[in-house]
């Protein structure tokens, strides 16, 4: 054995906005081909206005969250979806931006093996989708909450996202 990975079933993000393309680090990828669509560079778009953690491009009356908490005295809170996005995550004008005819909700809103059919011919996106179908996550949403996620899911991310740095060298134990 030349290594040992530790892969447990931790959530894979301490936010709810962490996600399963995110931790593979597929999602850089995606924000830039969005950046790089022609009604972007004539609005001005950067990557990061594809994103739901900074100001720009996320809805602010719900931060990106696509729900907005209701905290109750002595219940407890109930989360209700954002009136202003509908649960987008995204303002409006953001999503008028497309790829193929999808915005990028609509690719957060894809399962893992609807986003590798999608993303066939986008070879640096496609190699860091498949490792999640590889471990057996097909059916997840590309932007699933990670804290919807269960240990296994979580645990599967993981390996997912090792496998995808195509760095299996040696005899490794996990």
């Amino acid at each position: 054995i030349t290594q040992v990975e530790f892969v447990d079933q931790n959530p894979i993000g301490k936010s709810s906005r962490s996600n399963p393309i995110s931790y593979v680090k597929a999602y850089d990828a995606i924000r830039q081909l969005y950046a790089d669509q022609p009604l972007s560079k004539q609005r001005g778009y950067k990557p990061s206005h594809f994103s739901f953690n900074v100001e720009g491009g996320r809805c602010e009356t719900c931060q990106g969250e696509g729900e907005i908490k209701v905290e109750m005295q002595f219940m407890a809170d109930i989360y209700l979806k954002c009136e202003s996005c509908h649960g987008k995550r995204f303002k409006q004008e953001v999503l008028e931006v497309e790829h193929n005819g999808k915005n990028i909700a609509d690719i957060l809103n894809m399962t893992v093996e609807d986003g590798l059919e999608f993303f066939r011919d986008k070879k640096s996106i496609y190699d860091k989708i498949l490792p999640l179908s590889d471990v057996g996550l097909g059916y997840v949403k590309l932007g699933q909450s990670s804290n919807s996620l269960s240990g296994c899911e979580a645990q599967r991310v993981k390996l997912a996202s090792f496998l995808g740095k195509n760095s299996v060298d040696g005899n490794i134990l996990f």
